[in-house]
């Protein structure tokens, strides 16, 4: 575990390699873990670092002042990065939220990023987000409570009913993909609540206001890498073009969770910036 200084809370942080610093960024509801295969397949050429997400996995719940807004999020990457020791800039990997919390970071600091890997993540203003993440953004007194029982009831029969839900919904992920996710998040209250803080800052549209200019900056400044899955429920193959400038490699079978199902294309896009 990996203290946090600025934000207080510790969290988990998977290490391998040496070389240049890959910081890889994870998606809802997942955990760093997503991103082992990713790291395998980069050997030990490039130092790889995958925290667990505020309150996400094996990450302290944050206090109530951590407030989940891009302001919290990247102070928590900018005091992290010197707590593992990574100091020079960094070849940036994003997944799912994992986007929404890296790139405007990246954005604002273009300085500490020599490259970008982006796959399936939501960084565009107005996006029509899913109907399960518009429940869990509810603030208002039963929208919360409608949130909660969700919550709860996909811890159910040992999250039974999650597992079975989501692996209709991701075929590209193993049985031993879901029953992880099952372990870490459907049965993880301190997971599935800090989703619920995270969502309801993150799905009100005032939240990637800006972030689109910030994004063209980024990649007019430093390479960028977009490697898309298709057959994505949540975040359709039309939007890896919403990035102009960066040319998209789309996976055929990736579904959403392409570090999982696609982690060597993953990683030789993480090469190329070497090569580059």
């Amino acid at each position: 575990m990996v203290k946090v200084p600025v934000s207080g809370f510790s969290t988990r942080v998977l290490v391998s390699g040496t070389g240049v610093p890959v910081l890889l960024l994870h998606g809802s509801p997942d955990t760093a873990t997503e991103w082992l295969g990713v790291m395998r397949a980069l050997g030990g050429g490039y130092r790889c670092i995958a925290p667990d997400l505020p309150g996400l996995g094996q990450c302290e719940e944050p206090p109530s002042r951590f407030d989940f807004s891009h302001g919290a999020l990247e102070e928590f990457l900018d005091a992290l990065l010197p707590a593992v020791g990574v100091r020079q800039p960094v070849l940036l990997a994003v997944h799912d939220i994992g986007g929404a919390v890296g790139i405007p970071w990246a954005g604002r600091r273009p300085d500490r990023v020599r490259g970008v890997v982006i796959t399936n993540t939501v960084v565009f203003p107005r996006f029509d987000w899913f109907a399960m993440a518009r429940l869990w953004a509810r603030t208002d007194p039963l929208g919360r409570l409608r949130a909660a029982l969700v919550m709860l009831a996909l811890g159910l029969r040992q999250g039974r009913r999650f597992r079975e839900a989501f692996g209709r919904i991701s075929p590209e992920l193993r049985p031993e993909d879901l029953d992880r996710m099952t372990r870490e998040f459907a049965l993880d209250p301190k997971s599935k609540a800090s989703t619920l803080r995270l969502f309801r800052q993150m799905v009100p549209h005032a939240f990637f206001e800006g972030v689109d200019a910030l994004t063209r900056e980024l990649i007019a400044r430093v390479p960028v890498r977009v490697v898309w899955g298709r057959g994505d429920p949540y975040i359709p193959e039309r939007y890896a073009d919403a990035f102009p400038g960066a040319e998209p490699e789309i996976i055929g079978d990736g579904g959403h969770w392409v570090p999982i199902s696609a982690p060597e294309r993953v990683a030789a896009a993480i090469r190329s910036f070497a090569r580059a």
